[in-house]
């Protein structure tokens, strides 16, 4: 086992641990990101396979394949952060609203 092995598993292990004990998420979210974290521990274990994957997709390098998932996974991460502040946004603009009407009717 290489240095980095040592260095990637417990932070990836540590990522998902805190992610399934600090966020009341729904189950599917919840088993997603636990599926992600074994892939990446797997990935990690046995690069030889990263790369025969990479192969069978038409991806030239394992390396390749891992940037390409991580990208994807990042602009899907924006895109739910963006969404949730829309939401926040929306929110936000009706209590003003609200509380707007009952200072007004107040006076």
């Amino acid at each position: 086992m290489r240095l980095i092995q040592f260095l990637l598993i417990p932070a990836i292990a540590f990522v998902v641990i805190v992610y399934l004990r600090r966020f009341r998420t729904l189950l599917l979210d919840r088993l997603l990101i636990l599926a992600v974290g074994v892939f990446g521990i797997v990935m990690i274990l046995r690069p030889d396979w990263t790369s025969k994957l990479a192969n069978d997709l038409g991806v030239g390098r394992g390396t390749d394949l891992v940037s390409y998932f991580g990208l994807l996974g990042l602009t899907f991460f924006c895109l739910l952060l963006w969404s949730k502040l829309r939401d926040l946004e929306a929110k936000l603009t009706e209590m003003a609203r609200a509380i707007a009407i009952t200072k007004a009717e107040e006076k």
